[in-house]
């Protein structure tokens, strides 16, 4: 009897390592996991410091801007970075340096488009600079495209001029650089079409863009 228990203690100590084998690989898987969730992936995001991240930091996700127009609303629109990354990446840059608060629409065409971006606000005007044309990127005018605008029949497109299209205008594909459409506000382009216009297409009651900045989703 007393030889039974024996080899049973034996036994039963000798068990113990294992179950505290295991139990650190639980503990070590669970913290592998853990570790790669919270730690390993941060570099994905910016480093916040501390503090609340400034908007213009944040470059993951699909970049959309907003133009909140005064008196009217916003305008949302995406911008297909793939499609055409030097008009897209020139209009954010733009947004981000608040080029484009409080300059206007200067030209609306109801059925057509409403033209923006110019700092001289007459349509002659720019940043200063040309960027390469885009055009054949497959993209095309339909309504709520944003495409950039140029002189004549130049080919490169205006550094800052760009449009919204109204209604279809498929005699501009291939001409200009489509880099975007609108998913929210094609409410507020219709009602800025209704605004009246004199003789060469420009408001009689200024179009502001108050503010244009960007987001990511």
């Amino acid at each position: 009897m007393i030889s039974r228990l024996g080899k049973n203690s034996r036994g039963d100590s000798g068990m113990i390592p294992l179950f505290v084998l295991i139990g650190a690989l639980i503990l070590a898987t669970a913290g592998f996991f853990t570790l790669n969730e919270f730690v390993l992936t941060t570099e994905e995001y910016p480093d916040d410091k501390g503090g609340p991240l400034d908007q213009n930091d944040v470059t993951f996700g699909e970049p959309f801007a907003v133009l909140e127009m005064d008196g009217y609303g916003n305008i949302k629109i995406f911008l297909d970075t793939n499609r055409a990354p030097v008009a897209t990446g020139n209009f954010i840059k733009l947004c981000n340096e608040g080029f484009y608060n409080g300059l206007t629409f200067h030209r609306v065409i109801p059925g057509f488009m409403i033209q923006g971006g110019d700092p001289s606000g007459d349509g002659t005007g720019g940043p200063g600079y040309t960027i390469e044309g885009e055009a054949d990127n497959g993209l095309t005018h339909e309504r709520g495209a944003i495409s950039c605008a140029k002189r004549g029949d130049d080919i490169r497109m205006s550094g800052s001029q760009f449009f919204i299209v109204h209604q279809p205008a498929n005699h501009l594909d291939g001409e200009h650089t489509v880099f975007g459409h609108v998913v929210e506000g094609m409410d507020i382009v219709d009602n800025i079409t209704g605004t009246r216009v004199d003789s060469n297409d420009r408001p009689l009651d200024p179009v502001v863009i108050q503010r244009a900045y960007i987001v990511y989703e």
